[in-house]
């Protein structure tokens, strides 16, 4: 099957979007696909010393630039934006020329998964699939007081999506065009169908390599002090301020200590957040840290406790979920939908009282019962087993058999 692939972001060896889109590319092309994969010309270098390394011959990535102007707008808060969607009229121009040499059987847009800023590739007039993407999910308002100065930023980007949605014709043209819209969490599937998706299905975009997994399942035995574990960057949304002040309402006959491992934007408030919510001597922040402490991190904790306020559908469930560890988190966005019922504990996003007190008890119910804690981490963990790339590439490689043009009408073309 000839397939062309939109990656806006794809680069080897990263994490979140840019590992996404590599790993779509990569994963699809050793199924046996020719497989054309569109992309920026960031990360150029790496990606064609991998190419070169892995010498898939049916893997072509062809970059597309624009003017340097354009890619001035990084500069900006904001200036992503335009830069995505210009860049999109130029990846349609040379999906366009290339279409007319190979003639492709099914488009798939994979990066950047926002439902708000679609894809110029539904011009082609070929079968296509459009995510996983996100994007519907919004902070609650009710827990602003937790993103400090940045809760402005929050109110931009809902303006910018309500704007994105009215103005931008890929949207609606996308979702009316595509053979099927994936989405990753249920307020985005809503937003789908709300503008127009004939065939929505829930899609989780986040997926692990074999080689993540520890070779053996982490036995842990049960300790006096309860190990808890935050992976993340230190952004408002990330929700660590909300965090802390749960654990500050943990009974104080429950011994814990959290460990963060993260570093960004609120660097200069953590050291104060320890200290306002009386945490001090039971937290350790380790800032940035390679991998392998990461990948120790989790192997050491018998629980982790991420509370996103806003998510489509955090890489770090997953992650903990491959190494055994059971999840307290809340009942919102992607994290809702991510983590199974019998993995972990979701609590629902009321009001800032309430959820507080409810991630408390929720810490002290797993503190109070490890035989709970064993048999969420093995529920994680046996789900994080049917979560790998090459596991979903398989299964979207059901949804290209489905989708693509009959082979009838390939030949008769």
């Amino acid at each position: 099957m000839k397939l062309l692939l939109s990656a806006y972001a794809c680069e080897p060896n990263r994490g979140t979007e840019l590992g996404n889109g590599w790993n779509w590319a990569l994963n699809t092309a050793k199924l046996g696909h020719e497989v054309w994969c569109l992309t920026t010309v960031e990360g150029r270098a790496n990606i064609e010393a991998e190419v070169k390394k892995l010498s898939l011959p049916n893997l072509h990535i062809v970059f597309v630039e624009v003017p340097k102007y354009i890619d001035k707008l990084f500069e900006y808060h904001i200036g992503f934006y335009p830069h995505y969607l210009y860049w999109q009229q130029q990846a349609y121009k040379k999906a366009k020329e290339l279409d007319k040499q190979i003639d492709f059987d099914l488009v798939h847009h994979v990066t950047i998964g926002s439902l708000q800023l679609g894809t110029a590739l539904w011009r082609l007039n070929k079968p296509l699939i459009f995510g996983p993407a996100g994007g519907g999910q919004e902070a609650p308002k009710a827990f602003k007081k937790y993103f400090y100065g940045w809760w402005k930023t929050e109110v931009i980007r809902s303006g910018i999506s309500k704007l994105l949605l009215q103005v931008n014709p890929d949207v609606r043209k996308t979702m009316r065009h595509a053979s099927l819209v994936l989405t990753t969490n249920e307020d985005t599937y809503n937003m789908a169908r709300d503008n127009g998706a004939l065939n929505a299905k829930m899609f989780l975009d986040t997926s692990l390599p074999e080689s993540f997994f520890p070779q053996a399942y982490p036995e842990r035995t049960p300790k006096q002090e309860l190990q808890i574990l935050w992976v993340g960057r230190l952004f408002a949304r990330k929700g660590l301020p909300l965090v802390l002040e749960a654990l500050s309402k943990v009974r104080k006959d429950v011994p814990f200590r959290l460990t963060i491992l993260g570093d960004g934007h609120m660097h200069d408030m953590v050291p104060g957040l320890i200290a306002e919510y009386g945490l001090q001597g039971k937290v350790d922040w380790k800032g940035q840290v390679p991998w392998e402490e990461v990948k120790r991190g989790y192997t050491e904790s018998d629980l982790f406790m991420f509370c996103s306020l806003r998510d489509s559908s955090a890489a770090q469930f997953l992650e903990a979920m491959a190494y055994g560890l059971p999840v307290v988190t809340l009942d919102l966005h992607g994290g809702k939908n991510l983590v199974p019922d019998n993995a972990g504990i979701k609590v629902p996003a009321t009001t800032p009282e309430q959820t507080v007190q409810a991630l408390a008890a929720a810490v002290e119910d797993l503190y109070d019962h490890p035989e709970k804690r064993e048999a969420m981490g093995r529920a994680g963990y046996t789900f994080a087993r049917t979560q790998t790339w090459p596991l979903k590439t398989k299964h979207i490689a059901d949804f290209y058999s489905k989708f693509s043009r009959p082979q009838a009408e390939v030949i008769e073309h």
